[in-house]
């Protein structure tokens, strides 16, 4: 079988970004904690996509990828860019440094269907009961800086009737008439889409795609300022690798199925939860929408995250763009 190469995708950037040559850089061992839906990372270390740099991809919960980084133990993490930025404002020297195989935030709110005319969006569900997976989850942080910055609502817990439960638990929740919509972790939201006994009503990367043009994600590599300045070229190999396991990804959709060569992977991101979520995520993934790569890192994105935390009143002060991104560009592998 003949796998795509990281220099055709994307083109463009890979071939002047990230031509792999000989660097001593590339002979270190790097620490990469990830959460079960940094699939990329995986890929790219069970297929070598990393070349001779040493990269050790550990799976930890979702929570505690961000603690391991604070305390140093691990070189790069999987974080979201709006949980980066909340980190240094608290005092974390840390750097989201690319969106290659960063996941689109395709969370979101759905309704039933016969009630889809009834519930056409956000606003309409003004007072009305809302599921949600949990205040201290990153999906409902961004809800509320979502709903601050594009739909003009102060304290959603003050505009709908919130009620939390587990994700897996709040379709069936909707579906039984005991919530009137549900904000839902992916793996669900993906489930959601398919079945016609639900409509999605709202997503987060599409709703930031529609006002500002650049999509959202719930993730992405993430690393100190300082091992990113001292490391420059091995984050580069590693953005590289991400790249071209996205795309192995994008041409191999069926490896992730029921019986496919990563099955288990599939399984531990919530994929195979049941055929209709499966085909959901597959036709995702297929069509190129599920991850992000390396192309979408750019200034104009970057401005759009900070823009959304800004008018959504995520946290007190800013920090400064470089205290909490990399520049788009920054990273190159030496020839």
């Amino acid at each position: 079988m003949t796998f795509p190469s990281s220099l055709t995708y994307p083109a463009a950037a890979l071939a002047s970004l990230f031509a792999l040559g000989a660097s001593p850089l590339l002979a270190q061992s790097v620490s990469m904690t990830v959460e079960a839906s940094a699939i990329p990372a995986f890929v790219a270390e069970d297929r070598g996509f990393f070349g001779d740099l040493d990269v050790e991809v550990s799976k930890v919960g979702y929570d505690q990828v961000q603690a391991l980084l604070v305390a140093g133990d691990t070189d790069i993490a999987w974080m979201s860019p709006i949980e980066t930025v909340q980190f240094v404002t608290e005092g974390s020297d840390f750097r989201y440094f690319s969106t290659a195989g960063a996941q689109n935030m395709y969370n979101g709110i759905v309704v039933r269907a016969d009630e889809a005319e009834q519930y056409p969006d956000v606003l309409s569900l003004k007072g009305k009961t809302l599921g949600m997976p949990g205040f201290g989850t990153g999906t409902w942080a961004s809800f509320r800086a979502f709903t601050r910055a594009f739909y003009d609502i102060e304290d959603p817990t003050e505009y709908f009737d919130v009620v939390t439960a587990s994700s897996g638990a709040l379709l069936a929740m909707v579906e039984q008439g005991r919530v009137d919509a549900a904000l839902l972790f992916s793996g669900s939201s993906a489930a959601a889409r398919a079945l016609p006994e639900f409509k999605t009503v709202f997503s987060f990367t599409e709703a930031m795609e529609a006002a500002t043009g650049q999509p959202l994600v719930i993730n992405g590599a993430v690393a100190t300022g300082t091992w990113l300045d001292e490391n420059p070229q091995t984050a580069a190999t590693i953005v590289s690798g991400l790249d071209e396991a996205t795309a192995w990804i994008v041409a191999n959709p069926q490896a992730f199925a029921s019986g496919g060569e990563y099955e288990q992977l599939a399984q531990d991101a919530g994929w195979l939860a049941g055929p209709e979520t499966v085909d959901s995520v597959l036709g995702l993934i297929e069509q190129g929408r599920w991850y992000l790569t390396s192309e979408d890192y750019t200034q104009d994105w970057i401005d759009a995250i900070l823009a959304l935390l800004e008018d959504g009143a995520f946290v007190e002060e800013l920090p400064a763009q470089d205290a909490a991104f990399l520049a788009p560009g920054a990273l190159t592998v030496a020839e």
